[in-house]
């Protein structure tokens, strides 16, 4: 049963808003501090109490015996001007002269000691045995006058310290000395009342309680202010997420204030917006494109679909160009779907390159030589400045290559020539190819990579293209952990630089074949 009254209790408090469990948390840790102190200081307070008290009465024993020092002439005037700023009671004995001085309010009272009136002749110093301790109260003679003695205990300096009760519960702390000076020895005995300790105790824990309730108010009060005050942001935040919609993504939310944890917070937020904006402006211009490009091809094949229906069963002419047309446009939009699907693959990571240790020089080789095989009249030359291995995926590689290498040809003319080269640093390899073609307007470098972007001026049906090469050449360099660099001029041609990181390998052996590999052809 308490168990699960336990588990119910966590679980409401889990489940509460995060602003009223930081003003329970605020308010538990204050009121638990609170009771702590208080609990302290009602166990402590009768001995501070004490302590300030023994220590203003030591105090007044301290100054009566210097004005006793002093050779001053003592009497109750004396004593009066002597503790006029003091709230504690004196009397001294002056056994020399066998006569008691006074400065205390009302009647003596029964605890103060008060030696018998001593015949003249008989005060000598020798009629008083000052070698052993001074006289101590008796509590058999205090407790026929009404007093008991609570503490009874003999100070460092010799001083006798009581602490006195009555019948009606009032405490009293009395502090006793024998001193000697020049005119003889003197009885100091100094006390204050302490009060009604049991009043005085359910007094102190009264007001102690109702200033803990107040405190414990005011802290939850404060706690729900507090805790409104730091999740304002957040309140923002999520106002501002009801707001936003796919139709408007424009709403931002206010970066002012202090550099804390919720401007963070709404920085990234606002950060994630941002994405989210790009990203969706992207794939409208992504649709917008893709639905454009796919409805040039249609509209050719419904076109010369109409043609043959209406003249191509009659005229072979007709009936040949019309299925020519339709067969290039299906071609067309069959490379434009698989390039798609490629790349809808690679947007969702269901594409894993298989990387295995490959020859940079190897898969660039094998371009040169099919690309000489298809376009026997372009000259194509290849370049090799040492042996460059990467970790990657062969055919993500060659697939790569050959974007680059039908782009050079596409964009360098008839005719002009194509140069691929291979070469590498301590910590990259590198794979260029070149052309000698239109080139790129600096302008639209930084678009290239763009799906469905295509030059201006090379956007004409005599370069066929869907705009998607250089898009899956990006990917596919990013999922090898490279990069494309891009030089270009228009007019002088372009060069596209593919760097990967080089292949290290596992042991000294490895390296030993490699360099040797290296070695033998260069000679």
């Amino acid at each position: 049963m308490l168990k699960k009254n336990k588990e119910g209790l966590v679980g409401s408090i889990q489940h509460m808003a995060i602003a009223k469990r930081i003003t329970l948390l605020y308010g538990g840790i204050f009121t638990l501090s609170l009771l702590f102190i208080s609990l302290f200081m009602a166990f402590n307070i009768s001995g501070l109490q004490q302590a300030d008290m023994r220590r203003q009465l030591q105090e007044t024993v301290v100054d009566i015996q210097t004005y006793l020092e002093s050779g001053e002439e003592l009497s109750d005037a004396a004593l009066t001007e002597l503790l006029d700023d003091k709230y504690v009671e004196v009397s001294v004995f002056s056994y020399a002269e066998n006569k008691a001085y006074n400065n205390y309010a009302g009647e003596m009272p029964p605890f103060i000691f008060r030696p018998e009136m001593m015949n003249p002749r008989e005060q000598s110093k020798d009629a008083v045995d000052f070698s052993k301790e001074p006289p101590v109260l008796k509590e058999n003679d205090l407790y026929q006058k009404g007093y008991q003695i609570n503490v009874s205990r003999e100070s460092q300096g010799g001083d006798m310290e009581y602490i006195l009760e009555n019948e009606t519960d009032q405490q009293f702390m009395l502090l006793t000395n024998h001193f000697h000076a020049n005119q003889g020895i003197y009885r100091i005995q100094a006390f204050k009342m302490m009060g009604n300790g049991w009043y005085m105790m359910r007094d102190f824990l009264v007001k102690m309680l109702l200033v803990d309730a107040i405190g414990i108010c005011c802290a939850f009060l404060i706690g729900k202010y507090i805790s409104r005050r730091m999740l304002k942001p957040v309140e923002a935040i999520r106002t501002a997420a009801e707001r936003i919609s796919i139709e408007d993504l424009s709403q931002r939310i206010s970066t002012e204030g202090p550099d804390d944890e919720m401007k963070e917070l709404t920085i990234t937020f606002n950060s994630m917006i941002d994405r989210l904006d790009t990203a969706f402006q992207k794939q409208n211009q992504f649709v917008s494109d893709a639905s454009h490009e796919l409805r040039t091809p249609i509209a050719v094949i419904q076109g010369y679909a109409n043609l043959i229906n209406r003249w191509g069963k009659s005229d072979p002419d007709v009936l040949q160009e019309s299925i020519d047309s339709i067969l290039s446009e299906t071609e067309h939009m069959s490379t434009m779907i698989n390039q798609l699907l490629f790349l809808a693959k690679s947007d969702q990571n269901r594409l894993k390159a298989q990387k295995t240790r490959t020859s940079l020089n190897e898969i660039a080789g094998d371009l040169v030589r099919e690309m000489e095989l298809i376009y026997e009249d372009r000259k194509i030359t290849f370049t090799e400045e040492g042996t460059a291995e990467i970790l990657a995926d062969q055919d993500l590689i060659k697939q790569l290559f050959w974007i680059h290498g039908e782009n050079a040809l596409k964009y360098s003319g008839d005719g002009g020539a194509i140069e691929v080269k291979v070469w590498k640093d301590q910590k990259y390899g590198y794979v260029s190819v070149r052309d000698h073609g239109v080139g790129i307007a600096e302008e639209d470098l930084p678009k290239i990579f763009d799906r469905f972007y295509r030059v201006d001026k090379s956007r004409n049906k005599e370069i066929s293209g869907t705009g998607l090469g250089l898009a899956i050449a990006r990917w596919i360099v990013d999922c090898h952990e490279g990069d494309i660099l891009v030089e270009s001029k228009v007019g002088e041609g372009t060069v596209f630089t593919d760097k990967f990181p080089l292949f290290e390998p596992e042991s000294k052996a490895d390296a030993k074949r490699i360099q040797k590999k290296e070695e033998k052809n260069i000679i």
